[in-house]
This record gives structure tokens, C-alpha cells and sequence, in this order.
């Protein structure tokens, strides 16, 4: 037996775990000490952000649309180290793979370089705009899996914008965070995304499926049901990483706001197109890919509905199958899928006691996520990745499945207190 998510639940005898967050913790501290070499930044001194990533079982590439979204936190995180600086300066070093990279600079002048530094400064630059902030932090940063479709991006940025408004004395909702996060996204990434991400992790809740209104910017909780050690989520990363500044996401989202005008003169996204104009003969109506695309994403927006209510009576077949149908219509109408995560699609559904699955990362990389029936996780994760790397070979040392464990939301921790 072991602790899965709040409750006792029996698992594989194999190694599926993720790692253990105390371990985490403890080794980014050690890092740390080594990386500053400064007896003045302490443990005792140590902040501590724990930002969880996230997946979301439906409601795939319509938060943009005014969709409602399905959402759970799960133990992968990101882990950042800091401590806060007598100077308004930011220093953070970050591992990458089995290396380390560092950057430095000014509160009033962030500096955009690589991916992860362009991250660090923009969430600077967004903080600095919104509130007066005095000093900087000094700080570690580490990712258990970057770019593996689990927002690793939204992760971190809520790390950094945590601990920035810790170190300068500001308390900042939900809310504001959700909006901070869409301004770094947006604004200085250039992406056109909505805040689901974010959202998620932001209002996650341990043991609970989280449905975004990405409108309202609220949440509704709801809880894991009686029968839920029956199942568990299991994860597959494919091997292959998902940048959505690389993707066909930009395209997909205008090709979203084309149909929508078309439908509906003055809509801004197909949210906003009156209900009887999202019937069939209007989409047909619509030229190619724009017809398939609306249709994804109003039927993605009934898989939402009909999956609250399966997953709080715990009829766990059903939502298994709102999975696949969600994963098949990104696949066929949204054309969202990858070689790797269409054939990780593929192979799952054929495999006894995986009741659905369905990618994540938009498609363009990332992991695939599995409703398994307990009995059957740990043939599952034998099979699918033994017929998986037969097919890639390549991907060998790089794809693993993992048990997809739930987690809270976004958190600040005292070392001194978290140690003890």
C-alpha cells in the first residue's frame, strides 16, 4: 500500500512514483548553498515556492474560446529556492538537463535572452509594472519536467511572481496572479493563449478536479468521488518536448477567431457566437478548416459539461470515453496531434482497463494521460511503453510512465518551517 493522493490505495510494484518533494526541496538547498557560497543565505533564511504543473483531462484549446476547462494539479513541480536580496537585483541559476545557467540583472532593467531567462525578466517586468517592488531575489530554480506539456511555463512563472511579491511585501490573489501570468505570456512572449494554464495550478485543489471559468476567472471544485481508488491517472511522456512558441498555436487560435466572425458579425471568439449559430448547417457552412475547427471546439465545450457530472458520480467509463472523443475531434478537427502523442493515443486505447486518454501540451509534444483501472496500471505502463519505443527506438532513455498523483495549488513555504 501506499499514499496516492490523500487516500491508501494499492500500486504497482514497480517504480512509477514521481520524485519524492521532500527530496526535491532538500536538494535544491544543497545546490543552492554551493551555487551562492554565501554563509549569509542560509537554510533558515530559505523561501521555498512549491508550484505544482498540471493536466486537464477535456476541455482542450477552448479557454481561448470562452470555454470551460477541466483541470488537476499533479506531482511534478516546479521548485524554487530563494532568498531576498538587500539590492534591486534578480539572480537566479537554473538547471537545465545536467547543467547549470545563470542571469542577473536590475529590477528596472530586465534583460530578455533564452527561453528561461526571457521568463525570469518578463515576470519582473510584469510585477514592476503592476506594483512598486524595491528590492530582488536571489534564488534556484528547478523543473522536474520542462516542456513536457504540463505548463511548466505557467509553473514558473507563478514561482517567480510568488516569491517577488513575498520579497516585497505584497499580497496578490488568485486573480491578479491568473492576470500577471497572462501579461508575461502575451505581452512579452508573444503568445496568443488564454489563462487556463495558469488557472489551473493557481486554483488547483489536492484530491479534486478544478472546472476554470475562464471568463469569470473562478473555479468550481470538484471532489475525487466515493470508488476513486478504483482508478488512477497515468502518464506517459512521450520523449519529445512542446513549445507552443515553435507550434501551429498562433494559427489555431486566429483560424478560432475567423470562424467565430464569420458565424456571428462583431464576435470576438466563437464564445461569443449566439447558441443557435453553432448548429451543424452553420459550420458546414464555414470554408475549410474553419468548419472543423468551430466544431471541436463546441463539442469540446459539451465534453466539459457532461464531464463534471460524470466525475462527480464517479462514473469513471463515461469520462474515459469523453477523453478519447476529446483527444480523437483535437486529433481530426482541431489537427492539433503529433506523430508521437497520436501513436501513444492509439496504442493506449487498445490496452485492457485504460478507460481513456487523452494528450496534452495542445498535442505539439508532451505527455500523454491515461484513466486506468487500478488493477490494470502496472501492465499498462509495461505494455504501452514497451509497444512505444519498438515503434521509436529513438526515444529510448527518454520516454517513462508515471503514476499522475494529485497535488495543491501554488504555495510558499519557510525552509526552517518545512524542514521541521
Amino acid at each position: 500500500l501506499a499514499h496516492c493522493g490523500g487516500r491508501w490505495c494499492t500500486v504497482p510494484s514497480m517504480n512509477l512514483h514521481a520524485r519524492n518533494i521532500d527530496d526535491l526541496v532538500n536538494e535544491c538547498l544543497a545546490l543552492s548553498e554551493s551555487l551562492f557560497d554565501d554563509p549569509e543565505l542560509s537554510a533558515d533564511s530559505a523561501q521555498v515556492v512549491v508550484s505544482p504543473y498540471r493536466f486537464n483531462p477535456l476541455g482542450a484549446h477552448i479557454d481561448h474560446q470562452g470555454g470551460q476547462v477541466m483541470a488537476r494539479t499533479l506531482d511534478q513541480y516546479t521548485i524554487f529556492i530563494y532568498w531576498v536580496s538587500q539590492t534591486p537585483v534578480v539572480t537566479v541559476h537554473a538547471r537545465l538537463d545536467d547543467s547549470w545557467e545563470s542571469v542577473s540583472f536590475g529590477i528596472d532593467e530586465p534583460v530578455m535572452g533564452d527561453s528561461w531567462q526571457q521568463m525570469l525578466s518578463a515576470s519582473v517586468a510584469a510585477m514592476a509594472a503592476a506594483h512598486q517592488i524595491r528590492v530582488g531575489i536571489s534564488g534556484v530554480v528547478h523543473g522536474t519536467l520542462v516542456s513536457g506539456g504540463l505548463s511548466s511555463s505557467a509553473s514558473v512563472v507563478l514561482a517567480y511572481l510568488v516569491a517577488l511579491a513575498d520579497a516585497n511585501g505584497l499580497r496578490i490573489g488568485q486573480k491578479e496572479l491568473v492576470e500577471l501570468v497572462r501579461r508575461v505570456e502575451n505581452d512579452f512572449r508573444g503568445l496568443n493563449n488564454g489563462i487556463q494554464d495558469q488557472m489551473s495550478i493557481a486554483f488547483g485543489k489536492r484530491d479534486a478536479m478544478t472546472v476554470l471559468d475562464v471568463n469569470a476567472v473562478t473555479a468550481d471544485v470538484v471532489a475525487d468521488p466515493v470508488g476513486i481508488e478504483s482508478v488512477q491517472f497515468l502518464m506517459c511522456f512521450s520523449g519529445v518536448t512542446r513549445d507552443l512558441g515553435g507550434s501551429a498555436f498562433n494559427t489555431r487560435v486566429a483560424e478560432c477567431c475567423e470562424a467565430a466572425g464569420l458565424l456571428s458579425a462583431g464576435a470576438a471568439h466563437l464564445g461569443e457566437v449566439p447558441i443557435e449559430l453553432r448548429g451543424d448547417e452553420c459550420l458546414q457552412g464555414l470554408p475549410a478548416p474553419l468548419g472543423r475547427r468551430a466544431r471541436h471546439v463546441y463539442t469540446e465545450m459539451q465534453r466539459v459539461d457532461a464531464g463534471k457530472k460524470a466525475w462527480a458520480t464517479g462514473n469513471f467509463a463515461a469520462f474515459g470515453q469523453l477523453m478519447n472523443a476529446s483527444c480523437l475531434s483535437s486529433i481530426n478537427d482541431y489537427e492539433s496531434g503529433s506523430e508521437w502523442l497520436i501513436a501513444l493515443h492509439e496504442l493506449a486505447r487498445e490496452l485492457p482497463g485504460v478507460l481513456g486518454n487523452r494528450f496534452s501540451g495542445g498535442g505539439y509534444g508532451g505527455c500523454l494521460f491515461m484513466l486506468v483501472e487500478t488493477p490494470n496500471v502496472e501492465a499498462v505502463a509495461d505494455t504501452l511503453l514497451e509497444k512505444y519505443l519498438s515503434r521509436y527506438p529513438d526515444m529510448k532513455g527518454k520516454a517513462f510512465v508515471r503514476l499522475a498523483q494529485s497535488e495543491d495549488t501554488v504555495r510558499l513555504l519557510r525552509y526552517h518551517e518545512y524542514a521541521a
